[in-house]
């Protein structure tokens, strides 16, 4: 199970510099995502894994709008993981995150889950089911998952015509102009768009259920689901 780990401290300044001029609707995203949690928690005290928690954005949300919950953070890359530490250390509420720098199959699965959220990530990784089924076993039956990433069929006319819109979009950012051509030119590369349908499917092979959609701007869609119950789950 890779995903990118190349983020290194330039890639992660730019990355919070500009994530919100290239992701439509990125602030709108986070805010639903803790709407969608706390709906599916019924605003219990829980235990939420943050899979690819580097920059903080999901985990400052959790942490500002929900005073019982204790965040999980988990990412591979050094650079993307101080970055939001440093944003939970503004907060003073260091005690409610525990850390992990590292892939999620290198984290133990003895601690298990009443959430997880994974945002924008899977789309940088290839292998996707075995991504999946990791985040399947550490949590509690029935437990939701919300995940956001990059849709689309790469091979068609409809996801060229996302491409264009948001390229429309970066414009009116403000972006250099070379920004898009190169999220364009990692397309395929290090970067993974996936159809709704090919997510779904991926979603019940590792064990997820109660699929539905809560999100989308562009190329950015948002579902959530939730963990299936299991029979090895009923001894």
């Amino acid at each position: 199970m890779k995903v990118n780990q190349h983020w290194h401290d330039h890639v992660a300044e730019s990355y919070a510099a500009t994530i919100a001029h290239k992701v439509p609707g990125y602030h709108l995203l986070h805010e639903l995502t803790v709407d969608v949690l706390e709906t599916e928690l019924k605003g219990a005290a829980s235990r939420i894994l943050t899979v690819g928690a580097g920059g903080g954005e999901e985990i400052i949300n959790m942490l500002q709008r929900k005073e019982g919950w204790q965040i999980t953070g988990v990412d591979p890359s050094p650079s993307m993981l101080d970055m939001a530490k440093r944003r939970v250390a503004q907060l003073h509420m260091e005690e409610r995150v525990t850390w992990h720098e590292t892939a999620l199959d290198m984290v133990s699965a003895e601690t298990v889950y009443d959430a997880a959220v994974s945002m924008l990530v899977i789309h940088f990784v290839k292998d996707r089911l075995p991504f999946l089924q990791e985040i399947a076993r550490r949590l509690q039956p029935e437990a939701p998952l919300v995940v956001a990433f990059i849709q689309g069929d790469m091979k068609s006319h409809a996801f060229e015509k996302e491409l264009h819109m948001l390229s429309l979009f970066m414009q009116r950012q403000g972006l250099e102009k070379e920004v898009f051509p190169s999220f364009k030119e990692r397309l395929g590369d290090t970067t993974h768009p996936v159809s709704e349908k090919e997510m779904n499917g991926q979603l019940i092979k590792a064990g997820f259920e109660d699929i539905r959609p809560y999100f989308q701007a562009g190329m950015i869609k948002g579902l959530v689901c939730k963990r299936g119950r299991r029979e090895a789950d009923e001894r």
